[in-house]
């Protein structure tokens, strides 16, 4: 999801990082990838996959309402999932 769709929420996810008193280097790694990689999806020059989208759940043990805080703000696709 492209920082460009407005989807990912750059502060909430840093708010995360934080609450969790680790380091972005910390979180890429745990992702598998490296910390340059992480600051371009984290400003949507690149995608983040679902894959590690699912690991940040699991890192940051969040909940349902925090993956669409951070992830899916966009109001127009929220209507979109609620009414499957």
């Amino acid at each position: 999801m492209k920082g460009s769709d407005r989807l990912f929420q750059k502060n909430e996810f840093r708010a995360e990082v934080v609450r969790a008193g680790m380091s972005f280097e910390k979180v890429a790694k745990v992702l598998g990838i490296n910390h340059v990689s992480l600051y371009r999806k984290m400003n949507g020059t690149s995608d983040f996959y679902r894959w590690e989208i699912e690991k940040i759940i699991r890192l940051f043990n969040l909940s349902g309402d925090d993956v669409l805080r951070i992830f899916l703000l966009d109001n127009f696709l929220l209507c979109k999932l609620y009414k499957r």
